[in-house]
């Protein structure tokens, strides 16, 4: 212990440890390899470097950002301790030199190299490989090891040859191997131990538990609305604050708007110049700026530790990239927020955004078609596409520049093009100005495209952005939401009930407290799964919602919608608080709703349980009234503008209301084996309306099929269905289909017809 902290305060000029910094360090000083799945700025460097200075051979570390090396090789020079890197920004030259020095190198020795951070795509490097099996290694790290994992967006093929290079190393040596990253859920961690081909390890997973950030979710729909909010928050709050957005069009659009408010502020965007973007960073860092609006391109290496607030505008991209964005308040430990201010209709820019980053087979086939135009078949040329990506999407039909971004990542990421710029010019105005092609053509069958990958990659960001959804619309503790994705068990146990660090928790806390008014009565609930049910996968939320709340919407009346039966059914709620209902149904896991633009809404195996057993909704009533609560309370005192509907309409819609309960007392009758006239005469119902119940009954599956045909017979309901198929009636309008069907056969009630339909419906006939 004593000779540790020795080594800690004269190599590195620390005073002590950071909580587990020491026993990760003793289990690779142990020979152990080990994984180390911590958040940003936790010190994980120096739990392979303090090991590396401790053991005899060279350091290697295998990282993919540029950026982090050159920041980890300035620190470590500082420190008079020996650091070199072999990157595409160093000339062949250079690289040429160092390995030589390598070459015979005595690590251990002063002056000599002690620690090289190397790319991945080095180890395709033939020198590189003869130079380094010849030498001594104290240890190989691999900084964001993430990016090994095929789940990760960032894989590329050089990762795969890194348990190659290891093993080919290990036939006549030993070292430990150390793992490190920040993104570390539980399926990235397990598939970076599968490729690492890793047997006996030992594994640190802490610190996801920020305990002095404060998460605040808030649903904000209006562009209007979103800016005003950012204004309240920067003008009753102390700086400093980080504002994130998605997209360059939006950092513009709120640094305008705090900028008319006399608000101390400036922005920071990928297309900024190197130059430009570093002194506004430096800026920022040195307090000129109050306040810095961005794309997730600002912060990967900010150490500014008195930033209170960081406010996301729009979606985060997932949980990996909001955690590392909003913990970049709090880092002197004193009480900071992350704030949403996201909408559900941010969705449909991620969703955009996925499928342009991911593009179909026949796009890229498209594009390599077009690059590859001028040439025969295997025919290889040091070709330069002196082009830019809009001009590109033009002339090969993609349309999307976005799109040819893309494609040409994939391609680099194949070996198939390089992209240059020269040094010397200014590129802004043409960033990437030179595709070069590095491999010849081949027919389609022999594009080294690993395409069945590819199809992983867009099913992981979709599947990232339904967690990042869930994190931040679906009611729950937000804490505990993190830390179970990212496999935090320690932290988990240690958790409590109420997190008192959310928003969610808060509110819930006050609702313990609130004797709060219901919004809808329970009976809603069973109206809207029904409605529901006749439209499965057909409409999306707010179409669905604005034929139950009386919407007189172009698309409503064009589609015939408000010739419903169920059309203004629930009039007195706004369109807002029947969307609510929607998601709160889905988070329960009674609806689910599709991806894209339109998600369209369908039922769920446990709404099926829930016809069998009403006692489901019932059960979870409670669960379900306090989310709705918490989702929809901001629209109570929000009551949409109407059309005033009649007397009778609102008399028809509160007899609807409680029709839920009027069918539950027939069933409980018809169980008792009594016909419909004695169901009737108890119920003082006429029997047309027990019938109808029956019918209804019915079509949820709380009545047999063979029950219900009682009610008519076989030879009238083929008849109707063959009139009504035939002549295109449309089964919404009961009394047009007996008006029309009583012209050649008056022999057929209302009752026959209405079966007939929920026969149809229900596929029984």
């Amino acid at each position: 212990m004593q000779k540790l902290e020795k080594i800690l305060q004269e190599k590195f000029k620390l005073e002590s440890f950071r909580e587990w910094q020491e026993e990760i360090i003793q289990s690779i000083i142990d020979w152990n390899d080990t994984l180390v799945f911590m958040p940003t700025w936790w010190g994980k460097s120096l739990t392979y470097q303090f090991p590396g200075i401790m053991r005899t051979g060279l350091v290697i570390i295998i990282s993919p950002l540029i950026s982090l090396m050159k920041d980890q090789v300035d620190k470590l020079n500082e420190l008079n301790i020996r650091t070199e890197f072999i990157n595409s920004s160093i000339s062949v030259v250079d690289k040429r030199f160092i390995l030589d020095e390598i070459s015979q190198n005595m690590p251990d020795e002063q002056g000599w190299i002690k620690f090289l951070y190397i790319a991945p795509e080095r180890l395709n490097d033939e020198h590189f490989l003869r130079v380094i099996k010849n030498i001594d290694i104290a240890l190989i790290a691999i900084d964001e090891a993430h990016c090994i994992s095929q789940w990760w967006h960032d894989f590329r093929p050089s990762y795969m040859k890194i348990k190659w290079f290891i093993d080919d190393l290990k036939q006549n040596k030993y070292f430990p191997i150390v793992a490190l990253t920040a993104t570390a859920t539980k399926k990235v961690r397990e598939d970076i131990v599968l490729r690492l081909w890793l047997k006996n390890y030992k594994i640190f997973t802490k610190w996801f538990d920020r305990k002095n950030l404060v998460f605040i979710i808030r649903e904000i729909t209006k562009k209007e609305d979103k800016l005003d909010k950012v204004v309240e928050i920067i003008q009753k709050t102390p700086p400093y604050w980080i504002v994130y957005c998605s997209s360059i069009k939006a950092v513009k659009e709120v640094y305008e708007h705090l900028k008319s408010q006399w608000i101390n502020v400036w922005v920071y965007t990928w297309e900024m110049k190197s130059t430009l973007r570093e002194s506004e960073q430096n800026n920022f860092m040195d307090s000129t700026y109050d306040v810095i609006v961005a794309t997730n391109a600002f912060g990967m290496w900010i150490d500014k530790r008195d930033i209170r607030y960081v406010i996301h505008y729009n979606l985060p991209w997932s949980i990996e990239n909001y955690y590392q964005e909003a913990g970049r308040a709090w880092r002197d430990w004193k009480t900071s927020f992350s704030i949403v201010i996201a909408s559900y209709q941010d969705t449909i820019i991620q969703e955009f955004f996925i499928e342009n980053a991911n593009p179909s087979k026949e796009d890229i086939l498209k594009l390599y078609d077009y690059i590859y135009n001028d040439f025969s078949l295997w025919w290889w040329v040091n070709q330069q596409i002196l082009k830019t990506y809009a001009l590109i999407a033009k002339e090969s039909d993609l349309k999307s520049a976005t799109k040819v971004w893309s494609i040409i990542k994939i391609f680099e990421k194949y070996w198939i093009v390089k992209r240059w710029f020269d040094v010397n010019e200014d590129t802004e105005d043409f960033r990437w100005r030179w595709i070069t092609i590095i491999l010849w053509k081949k027919q389609h069958k022999d594009i080294p495209i690993k395409w069945d990958h590819q199809d992983i990659l867009k099913n992981e960001s979709y599947f990232k952005l339904e967690q990042i959804k869930k994190l931040l619309f679906k009611p729950g503790c937000r804490k505990k939401f993190i830390l179970e994705y990212f496999w935090d068990e320690d932290d988990i146990n240690s958790l409590w009930d109420n997190c008192w660090v959310c928003d969610y928790c808060i509110d819930k806390k006050k609702l313990t407290n609130w004797n709060f008014k219901e919004i809808i009565k329970t009976n809603v609930y069973f109206i809207v799964l029904e409605f529901i049910k006749r439209f499965d996968c057909k409409f999306w939320a707010n179409i669905l919602a604005s034929v139950l709340t009386w919407s007189k919407e172009k698309k409503i009346t064009e589609w015939d919608l408000d010739l419903d039966r169920d059309y203004a059914i629930l009039e007195e709620y706004s369109k807002d608080i029947i969307v609510s209902v929607f998601e709160v149904l889905i988070d329960a896991w009674f609806l689910y709703k599709s991806d894209w633009q339109y998600p369209k809404i369908w039922l769920t195996e446990k709404w099926r349980l829930s016809i069998f057993d009403n006692k489901l909704l019932y059960t979870e009533k409670d669960e379900l009234q306090s989310n709705l609560y918490l989702k929809a309370n901001k629209f109570l005192n929000k009551p949409e503008k109407k059309e005033k509907s009649s007397k009778k309409s609102k008399e028809k819609n509160t007899i609807k209301i409680e029709k839920v309960d009027t069918y539950t007392q027939t069933l409980e009758l018809f169980n008792q084996w009594l016909n419909t006239e004695e169901i009737a005469k108890q119920r003082e119902l006429t029997k047309q309306t027990i019938e109808s119940h029956i019918i209804s009954l019915y079509t949820y599956s709380k009545i047999p099929l063979n029950e219900v045909m009682k009610l008519s017979e076989l030879k009238k309901l083929k008849l109707i269905k063959e009139f009504v198929e035939k002549n295109k009636l449309k089964s919404n309008k009961l009394w047009e289909i007996k008006e029309a069907i009583d012209k050649e056969n008056k022999n057929i009630s209302y009752v026959d017809i209405k079966l007939c339909l929920a026969m149809i419906e229900k596929k029984d006939l």
